[in-house]
């Protein structure tokens, strides 16, 4: 069966309260609400059986839109009060992170989860923040234009990757990269006697000079939690993912892109000597939206997903995600008279109706693009939270049941 995802983006209201309250970002009530608003939400997805919940890391969000600048502590927060729903984020931006403090700072959170927990990963697209936060690390954001600024991010993001996976997985750990060493220098250590006593085997040499460290604490999941790249896009991304054994989580609308993704990433795992069928290990994204007619199924659009798309993710060019297979031009073609409605609708990215219309829908998707995971781009904060929790119950108890993967 495929496992639901909510991608929560934690939003402290809607665009009326976001103007009202400027800038709501920096506002303590409103904060204080959306961490009483998400316990709630989390028991409800809990009780209903939802598979996972995911934030976002990103920094200075005046606007009150996706406020989560350390995810770690808000899953810490929100799961130690859950039964069976699993934490985690998509993604950490990995290029603007020290690899270690990461890999400590997962750890911890997997313990502390007792292993209900899932990491994602990211490469960072904002300037606002990236340029500021990657600084010491001479990195800023990407837009996977094959750019120099774009392959240096992802040959930091990679080489960060091999650091956080080396630390999890090794008793001690060395490594000489192109960015990052560790250790640093030789230093001498005071110490000596109490670690070739009581540390790691092979920290120090016949000098008492540092030559490899011991990460700790080491993850509760053996080997590390599972891993998931977070909306990937480009072949070069899904190739990685299948390569290292990472869920991809393709953005795209578009079935026939979906698939031909799917496909790449199903034979780069093979060739890497993984046993996966086509679609496992992977995941798509859907906004779902429960209507009584196609006007009100436009109404919850503009009203909940306008916030989002039109006021954030289409100034960042998001919108690619819902082009079509060989179509030119731009996204949605608003000369041509599509709204932006129109085309998350068209694209398959959105899918609303009655329960039987969301079924069959999502059912023929999953048919042409079967995948493991389904990310629900749920926008909660802007939804209100009745309307939200009845979305949520009517596809855990009518939908998920009834669909045949």
């Amino acid at each position: 069966m495929t496992k639901p995802i909510l991608q929560v983006y934690p939003t402290l209201g809607g665009p009326d309260e976001m103007e009202e309250k400027r800038p709501i970002g920096r506002n303590r009530a409103a904060y204080q609400q959306l961490l009483t608003d998400l316990e709630e939400l989390v028991g409800v997805a809990d009780e209903l059986g939802y598979w996972g919940i995911t934030h976002v890391e990103h920094h200075f969000h005046s606007e009150g839109l996706e406020i989560s600048p350390n995810p770690s502590l808000l899953n810490v927060f929100l799961g130690k009060e859950t039964e069976q729903l699993r934490m985690g984020q998509l993604g950490h931006v990995l290029p603007a992170r020290d690899p270690i403090r990461l890999a400590e700072d997962i750890a911890m959170t997997d313990h502390m989860l007792e292993g209900q927990y899932f990491v994602g990963m990211a490469r960072g697209y904002q300037a606002r923040w990236m340029d500021t936060l990657g600084q010491k690390y001479g990195v800023r954001e990407t837009y996977s234009d094959e750019s120099e600024q774009d392959l240096r991010n992802r040959e930091i993001f990679e080489e960060n990757y091999q650091i956080l996976k080396a630390a999890w997985e090794n008793e001690t750990l060395e490594y000489d990269g192109e960015h990052y060493r560790v250790p640093h220098g030789n230093p001498e250590w005071p110490p000596s006697e109490t670690t070739r006593k009581y540390g790691a085997d092979g920290e120090l040499d016949e000098e008492n000079r540092i030559q490899k460290v011991s990460v700790v604490p080491k993850p509760y999941t053996d080997p590390h939690p599972p891993l998931f790249q977070a909306f990937s896009l480009s072949e070069a991304t899904m190739r990685w993912c299948g390569r290292e054994g990472i869920v991809p989580t393709i953005l795209f609308g578009a079935t026939e892109t979906v698939r031909e993704l799917q496909e790449t990433h199903h034979e780069e795992a093979t060739n890497a000597g993984f046993d996966f069928q086509l679609g496992d290990n992977t995941s798509i994204c859907r906004s779902i939206h429960f209507t009584e007619s196609e006007e009100e199924l436009y109404e919850k659009v503009e009203k909940y997903e306008y916030p989002v798309w039109e006021a954030w993710f289409e100034p960042f060019g998001f919108t690619e995600a819902l082009r079509f297979p060989g179509e030119e031009g731009p996204v949605p073609n608003r000369e041509e008279g599509e709204s932006l409605a129109d085309r998350l609708i068209d694209s398959g990215l959105c899918i609303g109706g009655s329960v039987e219309d969301v079924t069959a829908e999502l059912q023929r998707q999953l048919d042409e693009c079967p995948a493991e995971y389904l990310v629900w781009l749920f926008h909660f904060g802007i939804i209100p939270k009745e309307d939200a929790f009845e979305q949520l119950e009517t596809f855990a108890n009518e939908v998920l049941p009834a669909l045949e993967t």
